[in-house]
């Protein structure tokens, strides 16, 4: 098997044969046949026609079902993860693949993220353990065959695909529809706000950064053309780190605009400061965010591409000043 379960049922493996592929057989007829690009598939892509076939082969699985039906009105959120525990069973995916959860029950894993149209794809579930891996390139060739050829598309358009690059061993009791945490424990005010407001000042002074506070007003427009917080909206915005050689191909992350911390976004933006650079598209914008009930500074320095790329703050000063302001006292002074 090419990924870690702790505990599989043999009978729910046996339940689907082995779907296999000739050598050279290629995946770009049948996406082609859809309307796809097999070399440029995203994770939106191929969840349409794994969604899709999971509705052909595993009607008896209730969980599996209310996705497909939740997905036609915009409402699944997939989440991927290197290592998840789906009830008894602890699913680790392989280096270059991903373990998604679908809803707390059932999920499935790529063994290449990067290149799915060469994956091979296995389902998981809470109580029956793991299927038998099936190839894409077979597996998106059977739905081009099959009367789901026609939701594939509507699929890939509607499902909301997000990525979390630490293991979540919680207990599948959890809701992770939102690939988030309970954030009860941290809070966000006025106050707060103010006391960064102040620290982002004296940061500035000592970093040479002159930075605009977002206050609700207008949209924090950077150097390079972003508005915040609507730039949230576009769903473009990719964590990277300096591991990540082709960032290019990195998923996007669930983050938006939530001061208020009532929102199920993986990340959540409480607070943001943006400098702008004299030179053409040069700025720095800060976004403090809360994740996994964490505190987290996410830096943008973007100033092209289709994307926007973030990373976590390397400055100490900056990741520190604000976990103490975020874990302090709650009280707001207005």
């Amino acid at each position: 098997m090419f990924f870690t379960l702790q505990s599989q049922n043999s009978n729910y493996a046996n339940s689907i044969p082995f779907v296999g592929h000739k050598k050279g057989e290629a995946v770009d007829q049948a996406a082609e046949s859809i309307g796809y690009n097999s070399d440029k598939m995203t994770a939106h892509d191929t969840a349409g026609f794994i969604i899709a076939f999971a509705h052909m082969n595993f009607q008896d699985n209730p969980d599996l079902e209310k996705a497909f039906d939740n997905v036609q009105n915009g409402d699944l959120n997939i989440t991927s993860y290197p290592e998840y525990d789906f009830g008894d069973y602890n699913v680790k995916a392989p280096a270059q693949g991903a373990v998604y959860v679908v809803t707390p029950e059932v999920g499935y894993v790529v063994s290449d993220i990067n290149h799915p149209q060469r994956a091979q794809i296995t389902f998981v579930d809470s109580k029956k353990g793991a299927t038998q891996p099936v190839y894409f390139r077979a597996l998106a060739k059977k739905v081009a065959h099959s009367s789901c050829k026609k939701d594939v598309q509507n699929i890939g358009k509607k499902v909301k695909v997000s990525v979390q690059k630490k293991n979540n061993r919680q207990s599948s009791d959890k809701n992770t529809k939102s690939g988030t945490e309970d954030t009860s424990k941290l809070s966000w005010n006025d106050s707060k706000e103010e006391k960064l407001s102040d620290f982002m000042s004296d940061f500035g002074d000592k970093m040479d950064q002159d930075c605009d506070e977002y206050t609700g007003d207008e949209q924090l427009k950077t150097r390079a053309g972003e508005e915040y917080p609507d730039i949230f909206k576009d769903g473009k915005m990719k964590l990277v780190d300096d591991s990540d050689k082709d960032a290019d191909e990195s998923e996007s992350i669930d983050i938006g605009w939530d001061p208020e911390l009532k929102k199920k976004y993986d990340y959540q933006v409480v607070s943001i400061f943006n400098y702008n650079d004299d030179d053409a598209e040069q700025h720095i914008t800060y976004l403090f965010c809360v994740h996994d009930n964490q505190p987290i500074v996410l830096v943008d320095q973007t100033t092209n591409g289709n994307y926007i790329a973030v990373k976590e703050t390397a400055n100490k000063d900056v990741k520190s000043g604000f976990a103490d302001i975020i874990n302090g006292d709650d009280t707001d002074n207005d």
